[in-house]
């Protein structure tokens, strides 16, 4: 609002700031506004006065104590730095705890809609799925904001337009993840040495040829690039985090289809959660996601990423469903315009 050129009384200053009068007097209290007298013993409150109202106003929005902003106030622009990098890192903490309250209530809603009457038995169950706590500076193109998630779930899709920068979170996640192992694109180069790599026991190899049985008769069709996915699924015991860049890639819609379930299945057992980037709606089916998921979305315009809940009408969600795509419109997007009739 704009500030009028005339000083106000104190009722008119507070209806100007969108505070109330005691809010006034406990500023001039701790010294950070100084109003004129008038004769009467009236306080007026000046141009000046009013812009400073202002930027306490705006502090406080931010959640600053009126200490804080004393010190902002009187500071130097490296103390107001400090003041305000003090309060970023509080709210990152206090968003970090509303992101696992958040995951609780969709677990407990889920608990609720599979067993309705069993009621008492799961509101007392207020645990959160398996999950761990990721927090580091983003790579550029974000030029090193501070991303905290508060809640890796044990399936995480990553999820993002082109450009959006979502292959260096997810190398970065890979990065920060103790013994992760990431499974870039090249991953289809030398599968055979990949396998060796590995170096899986008798029992692990055993379950990867049971998961391929198992996908064939889901009806998938492209067994080599599942099996490189069995393989480091069944890796370490399923004790590494595993992230995985386009989790589609060489995969059938059929395949998509009959892979989606079965890792959710392995899922209970498995120790490292599992971070799939994806632009697959056949991967990805918003309307299946369940409480061990969670969806990961970079923005086009590179500000943080953020969880996104999946449901219609949540922050994200209709970003998230334009991004997705069927098997066959990626591949006619990836076609070469002169091919594009063909």
């Amino acid at each position: 609002m704009p500030i009028c050129s005339e000083s106000m009384l104190a009722s008119d200053a507070a209806c100007h700031l969108g505070v109330s009068v005691k809010a006034l007097r406990l500023y001039e209290e701790k010294g950070l506004l100084r109003p004129m007298r008038t004769d009467a013993g009236y306080r007026r409150y000046s141009v000046d006065d009013l812009r400073a109202g202002q930027e306490i106003v705006a502090l406080r929005s931010l959640g600053l104590s009126l200490t804080q902003i004393a010190g902002v106030l009187n500071s130097n622009p490296a103390v107001t730095d400090q003041a305000l990098a003090v309060r970023e890192t509080e709210l990152g903490v206090q968003f970090a705890a509303l992101q696992k309250a958040s995951e609780r209530i969709r677990h407990l809603r889920h608990g609720l809609a599979q067993e309705p009457g069993h009621r008492p038995r799961y509101l007392a169950d207020t645990r959160c799925p398996k999950s761990v706590t990721v927090a580091f500076k983003l790579p550029w193109p974000w030029d090193g904001e501070q991303f905290i998630l508060a809640a890796l779930a044990p399936l995480t899709y990553l999820v993002g337009p082109l450009g959006s920068g979502k292959t260096r979170l997810a190398l970065q996640l890979s990065k920060t993840l103790p013994n992760a192992l990431w499974l870039g694109l090249q991953r289809f180069d030398d599968l055979h040495s990949f396998e060796r790599k590995l170096n899986l026991t008798p029992d692990e190899i055993l379950r990867v040829e049971s998961h391929l049985e198992c996908l064939r008769k889901q009806g998938a069709v492209d067994i080599e690039p599942l099996r490189l996915l069995m393989v480091a699924l069944e890796a370490s015991g399923g004790h590494q985090p595993l992230v995985i860049e386009m989790i589609e890639e060489g995969l059938s819609r059929p395949s998509q289809e009959a892979l989606v379930p079965l890792l959710r299945h392995l899922l209970r057992t498995r120790a490292g959660p599992v971070i799939a980037m994806t632009r697959s709606s056949s991967v990805l089916a918003l309307a299946s996601v369940g409480p061990d998921e969670a969806i990961l979305y970079c923005p086009p315009n590179h500000s943080v990423p953020f969880v996104v809940l999946p449901f219609a009408g949540s922050a994200g969600y209709e970003a998230v469903s334009l991004a997705l795509a069927t098997p066959e419109a990626r591949k006619r997007i990836a076609r070469h315009p002169a091919q594009a009739g063909k």
